[in-house]
């Protein structure tokens, strides 16, 4: 591969960006159903599962933990958090998001949601770089 040489090991944080827009979406309808009118009880009952869904988008980032992502250079292998799998063929890769498809050897799909904020910038570049020269490779598809 003509990716740079070093360690293939990527820990991965949970997304402030992803916890910044479910508090947006959750700001958006409490105002739109602020406003609207409609009957008092099913405007609150609508209240409350917005605003339970808002304080359960943040528990759940207070209490995600990271991800370790590693690619085996010498045995073409990836690790994703301790278990072996191979990467599937299709894969998401744009400047500021990845998604990357993975499959254990029991047939487990996994799916990574990597945003850039996840990781310091120039490990998400090198992430990407390592995932678009890996798809030219006769790896692929393994």
């Amino acid at each position: 591969m003509r990716v740079e040489n070093g360690p293939y090991r990527f820990i991965i944080s949970p997304a402030k960006s992803i916890l910044i827009f479910d508090l947006s979406v959750v700001a958006i309808v409490l105002a739109m159903l602020i406003v609207i009118p409609i009957i008092f009880a099913v405007k609150l009952i609508s209240i409350a599962i917005v605003v339970w869904y808002g304080l359960i988008s943040m528990r759940c980032f207070k209490q995600a933990e990271n991800c370790e992502l590693q690619y085996l250079l010498a045995t073409n292998q990836w690790v994703h958090n301790g278990i072996d799998v191979s990467l599937r063929q299709e894969q998401f890769v744009t400047r500021n998001f990845l998604i990357l498809y993975f499959l254990t050897k029991t047939g487990k799909k996994i799916t990574q949601l990597i945003p850039i904020d996840c990781m310091p910038r120039n490990q998400h570049i090198r992430l990407r770089k390592l995932i678009i020269e890996w798809s030219k490779t006769n790896h692929r598809g393994e």
